[in-house]
């Protein structure tokens, strides 16, 4: 088994769910993608959506090279996506990844891209089988490593999410007088 087993797959796991969220609620996607002076439509969001569920669905169920490039793509495509949204909105808009307009763009954002994207390219060099194979050769019928990459996946989506919105919280804050 590859060293990236579970980072690939928690790699494809959060891009799997950022494209069920952008077929599920596009406007924050559109929003971005016009923020990144790009055509931006509900349609070609979903499309987006659509494409980026394709791709960790065959990173998941089958693995291998092909998958695992599409993923590093993925990824490289969306650090130098944020790395434009963020430069053109002057950091204040959002990526729309997680369907949600809130979340700013952080540069820790374009970093995680790039993490992921050299994670599955590791996996394009020692390719990784599917989840499912990869399971049945780990202990207790592979229970444990599942769990360890859907929490790893939870992770790393919180820390898109939630750690930008708490940041952003603590510099709105009023600091108290002395």
């Amino acid at each position: 088994m590859s060293p990236v087993a579970g980072p690939f797959f928690a790699a494809a796991l959060v891009l799997g769910t950022a494209g069920i969220l952008k077929v599920l609620r596009p406007d924050p996607t559109r929003l971005a993608l016009r923020a990144a002076g790009l055509p931006g439509s509900a349609v070609i969001a979903r499309g987006i959506g659509v494409v980026e569920v394709a791709i960790a669905l065959a990173a998941i169920g089958w693995g291998g090279r092909i998958p695992a490039a599409l993923v590093a793509m993925a990824y490289l495509a969306f650090a130098g996506f944020s790395a434009v949204v963020r430069r053109r909105s002057g950091g204040r808009a959002s990526c729309g990844c997680f369907g949600s307009s809130t979340t700013p763009l952080t540069s820790f954002h374009v970093v995680a891209d790039l993490l992921l994207a050299a994670v599955a390219i590791v996996a394009v060099a020692d390719p990784v089988p599917g989840l499912f194979t990869v399971a049945a050769d780990t202990p207790l019928a592979g229970v444990p490593f599942v769990a360890y990459t859907v929490l790893l996946a939870w992770l790393v989506q919180v820390a898109l999410t939630t750690l930008p919105e708490l940041q952003a919280a603590v510099r709105q804050a009023p600091r108290p007088t002395r």
